[in-house]
């Protein structure tokens, strides 16, 4: 990580994340649920905790995406949605199961940044297997599987966190992939947000909101910061 000022997403850190409280209860009900249960469960890539990410999801706008057969969303048995999610994780474990309990602050995102990005690809796939019932690609969704599976060390990167990254750090999301979403920008936005908490200062940073997981706190600034830019 690289000593840096602070950025324009940790600007005005605590008013931002009580303007999210204040818009954003049916977020933070299911979410808190949501950490609650992984704190406790062995294994997040478990067909146990997979109910609890699809509850997340849904909380957090994916439910369009998810197939409108309510049934499919949650039994791996049922050819819908929560099937697919379970191959899913199953293929990734082997990626990103040695980071899935560690901060974001003590990733080496120049060793394991190659196999997030690897990981947020699959998650993200378009075809066949494809998490969108449609077929189309699932980005947005993917960052939040990866989210859930460890709050603490994996932001959500979505359209307002995508302003908020392409104000301060001048990413740009337009590409080929329409709107150019990728694995690696996904790890290049990583180390973004791992040098704003460094910056922030860690016991800072986790402070703006006690007991909260590190990249919840840092989606709430994102998201603020990108639903503010005109």
């Amino acid at each position: 990580m690289h000593q840096r000022a602070g950025s324009a997403i940790t600007e005005n850190a605590p008013e931002k994340i009580a303007y999210f409280n204040a818009i954003g209860l049916h977020y933070n009900l299911v979410a808190d649920a949501v950490y609650n249960f992984r704190q406790t469960c062995g294994d997040p890539f478990s067909k146990a905790y997979l109910p609890y990410i699809v509850a997340g999801l849904m909380s957090f706008d994916m439910a369009r995406m998810m197939g409108n057969n309510p049934i499919g969303r949650y039994e791996t048995n049922a050819g819908g949605f929560a099937a697919h999610l379970n191959k899913k994780l199953n293929l990734i474990k082997s990626m990103i199961g040695h980071v899935v309990n560690k901060d974001l602050k003590d990733l080496d995102l120049v060793k394991d940044g190659p196999l997030i990005a690897e990981a947020y690809e699959q998650l993200a796939a378009d075809g066949e297997n494809s998490l969108n019932y449609r077929g189309g690609r699932f980005p947005v969704g993917a960052s939040k599987i990866l989210h859930f599976l460890n709050p603490n060390a994996f932001i959500i990167v979505d359209s307002n966190a995508a302003r908020a990254f392409s104000l301060t750090y001048n990413v740009s999301f337009r590409g080929s992939t329409r709107p150019g979403y990728t694995g690696k920008k996904y790890s290049e936005c990583m180390g973004y947000a791992q040098d704003d908490i460094y910056s922030y200062g860690y016991k800072a940073f986790s402070d703006l909101e006690s007991g909260k997981p590190l990249c919840r706190i840092y989606d709430k600034l994102t998201f603020v910061t990108g639903s503010r830019v005109k």
